[in-house]
């Protein structure tokens, strides 16, 4: 009888281990936490023994891959590819593409700028709105603490931005968020951001055309529109289990539904 009981609590812990093993825990970068949390839970509804976790804060593409490596994470969010030795451990897939816009508050009558005026902004050279069609107001340009990659990506894209040293007067903000609040809340701000669900979801925040054409998933899918983000997942190794099944479910049509209502344009 004693023998039966411990062998029966060996099998439920080992039980136990197995299903914490298996429950997949998501996290990293900012930029894809609301898509992955609504693709969670559709896939939870339809699978309900099955657990995902997505971690709400984010921290950063680093911190993703960190954590996956670590083993602290299961899949990590990330804005680019491994590289170097990350290469060696990690598996990385594509999921969509955000386009990167140049955001500003909406009661300004600005609507389109050309790229060097963008860069004359955060260059410190176009210091009033009016000096690019708006009306008289000073310009409050504002960054992120660490180059983030929505910067990265206009460096990339713009050539003019490519060597650009921003101007010294910028207000420096820690997390996407923050920037985001900040030019809802202030009339003459203007920052590079991802134009995606988290912008939409601050009502006096508005993306401007550059060079006429708009920070669009049709404008970024016909090539009219160049500016944009990858965002992807990490994993180590090929992923295998829930992870597996999650991923794979990410790839159907709905999780491709799931996304496109995020304002991401899928790619896998």
């Amino acid at each position: 009888m004693y023998l039966k009981v411990i062998t029966m609590v060996m099998f439920l812990l080992s039980a136990g281990a197995l299903w914490a093993q298996d429950k997949v825990v998501v996290g990293g970068s900012g930029g894809l936490i609301d898509e992955m949390e609504d693709l969670a839970k559709a896939y939870m509804a339809k699978y309900p023994s099955e657990k995902i976790e997505v971690i709400q804060e984010s921290m950063s593409t680093s911190g993703g891959l960190g954590a996956v490596m670590s083993g602290r994470m299961t899949i990590g969010l990330v804005t680019r590819p491994p590289k170097g030795d990350e290469k060696a451990k990690l598996v990385y897939r594509a999921v969509g593409r955000s386009p990167v816009g140049v955001a500003i508050h909406k009661s300004l009558p600005v609507n389109n700028l050309s790229e060097a005026q963008i860069c004359n902004i955060f260059g410190g050279k176009t210091k009033s709105w009016k000096e690019v069609g708006g009306e008289e107001a000073k310009i409050m340009v504002i960054t992120r603490k660490q180059e983030d990659n929505n910067t990265e990506v206009m460096r990339e894209k713009v050539s003019c931005f490519k060597d650009l040293k921003v101007t010294a007067d910028a207000v420096a903000l820690s997390r996407g968020s923050e920037v985001l609040d900040a030019l809802n809340r202030r009339p003459g701000a203007v920052a590079i951001v991802s134009v995606a669900t988290s912008m939409f979801e601050r009502p006096d925040v508005k993306a401007v055309s550059i060079d006429g054409n708009s920070p669009s998933a049709e404008a970024v899918k016909s090539g009219k529109y160049k500016v944009y983000n990858e965002r992807g997942v990490v994993t180590v190794g090929e992923p295998k289990g829930t992870a597996k099944k999650f991923l794979e479910f990410v790839a159907t049509a709905e999780g491709q539904k799931i996304l496109a209502k995020r304002s991401m344009i899928p790619v896998m």
